[in-house]
């Protein structure tokens, strides 16, 4: 059985053979995340490529098996009821299917049953194969807990087989490999990131916008000491060799935030980082005086591998870049300007009333609700609820806002939401205690994040010192 390295090491070397080279993860075609566990015969790989029913994945689990003459199983959740675990062999064909759960919900009566042949080999010493019947047929089990039994009886650690690209953090069981295709000699091959820092990377640096040291392309500019402004890319992948896709993000930060998370790939900051599209259309609903309005943006954009073409799609993403996430930006230089414009990139701007500011939330890390405590400003809370309302009224007389099937439930349930805001606002202002802690709980954001940004080479500064 081999070690981690050794694994890692026969892994590039077959990916060499196929005609890929090792690279920084800026430079890369294709990545992986690959964790191990202590004493386990099987290790997990994911990628940031991979989505619930992705044929990539599938592909590529039969690639790597074929690659590395060895069996891999390609796991795939559906809902939370629903399983599908492929087992493809050392040929890289799909040996069989087990499918458990709720399956007759998704796939009627026709579901073939997994061979006993194909898999008792797997099952360690001590279970059998009643037991991965018995499995299989629980329908009452959370998808989650049944695929726990199975890396049980199948000898696979249970932290490596629920392992998703989410979930990826650097730590010594967790590998990030980057590859590229290689390249002929004296042959120098496209690369969408040197062509984004080449023609955009070097006008925002114009405007203030720092590429910081991470292994992504985050370009940041400071604003105020607390303010962060944010600009990246995620390449999207299309079957065309004539250009590149990619969609450019946008997002305000500030250092009051919980956490704030620059060596993490953009996908993974989805959660505050906005399409440039849809900062646009809260543009469009918003400013009177905008004058891009009537521009259409589309959230992809495609830059021609030719560098005589490449050079005018850049040029053109930038104008869009300028136009519509820098101005949208320069409304929000300090804290007041955030509380009245913070909708404009949709941030999460709660007020817990629990004694731990929501820590407990699946939003806490990027809410940035407490600067109404911060600027003791109440009246911003019920300022935003009515431009929220204004806004979604001019998309419903435009038909652009088809989503409210009752605008009445629709109203009650803002009406709601802005009540709890002001009596969680109330709750932690005129309490001695809450406001004090509340206050604290800021400036150790502050110096925890001050620290963290140094580490990305940022230096917090007023713009344009």
């Amino acid at each position: 059985m081999l070690g981690s390295k050794q694994f890692i090491d026969k892994f590039c070397k077959k990916m060499a053979e196929e005609g890929y080279e090792t690279c920084n993860s800026d430079e890369c075609e294709i990545s992986y995340i690959l964790k191990f566990a202590d004493n386990c015969k099987w290790v997990t790989i994911t990628s940031e490529v991979y989505e619930q029913g992705n044929e990539k994945s599938k592909m590529d689990t039969g690639r790597i098996a074929k690659m590395l003459k060895t069996t891999c199983i390609n796991t795939e959740v559906i809902d939370s009821d629903c399983a599908i675990m492929d087992l493809y062999d050392k040929n890289g064909k799909k040996a069989d299917t087990l499918i458990m759960g709720r399956a007759d919900e998704y796939f009627g009566d026709d579901i073939p049953q997994p061979s006993e042949k194909i898999w008792k080999p797997f099952l360690c010493n001590g279970s059998t194969w009643d037991q991965f019947n018995e499995i299989k047929n629980d329908k009452d089990a959370f998808v989650e807990s049944t695929l726990s039994k199975y890396a049980s009886i199948l000898e696979i650690d249970n932290s490596i087989f629920l392992f998703s690209f989410d979930d990826a953090r650097i730590d010594e069981n967790v590998f990030f490999l980057y590859f590229r295709e290689k390249t002929i000699k004296n042959e120098k091959k496209f690369n969408l990131n040197d062509a984004f820092k080449q023609f955009i990377g070097a006008e925002l640096e114009k405007k203030g916008f720092l590429k910081i040291k991470s292994r992504y392309p985050y370009y940041v500019r400071t604003v105020n000491n607390e303010i962060l402004h944010v600009i990246t890319y995620v390449e999207e992948k299309n079957i065309y060799k004539k250009f590149k896709s990619f969609i450019v993000l946008g997002g305000i930060a500030t250092i009051y935030r919980a956490k704030i998370d620059f060596s993490v790939s953009p996908k993974m900051n989805y959660n505050w980082l906005r399409n440039i599209s849809n900062v646009h259309r809260q543009l469009a609903f918003t400013d009177e005086k905008y004058s891009y309005k009537n521009e259409d943006v589309a959230p992809c954009f495609n830059c021609s591998t030719e560098l005589g073409k490449m050079s005018d799609d850049m040029k053109c993403a930038f104008y869009c870049i300028d136009n519509v996430l820098i101005y949208a930006m320069n409304k929000i230089m300090n804290i007041d300007s955030f509380l009245k414009n913070y909708d404009l990139f949709s941030i999460a701007m709660w007020i817990y009333e629990d004694d731990d500011f929501g820590e407990k939330n699946s939003a806490y890390s990027e809410n940035e609700g407490l600067l109404y405590i911060k600027n003791d400003n109440r009246q911003a809370i019920t300022d935003s609820h009515y431009k929220e309302i204004g806004c979604i009224e001019k998309q419903i007389a435009m038909g652009k806002y088809p989503y409210i099937s009752s605008y009445e439930e629709f109203l009650k349930d803002l009406e709601d939401g802005y009540k709890k805001k002001l009596s969680a606002f109330d709750r932690i202002r005129y309490s001695d205690k809450l406001y004090l802690k509340a206050l604290n709980e800021l400036e150790q954001r502050a110096l925890r994040n001050k620290t963290i940004l140094l580490e990305y080479n940022l230096k917090l500064q007023k713009l344009g010192d």
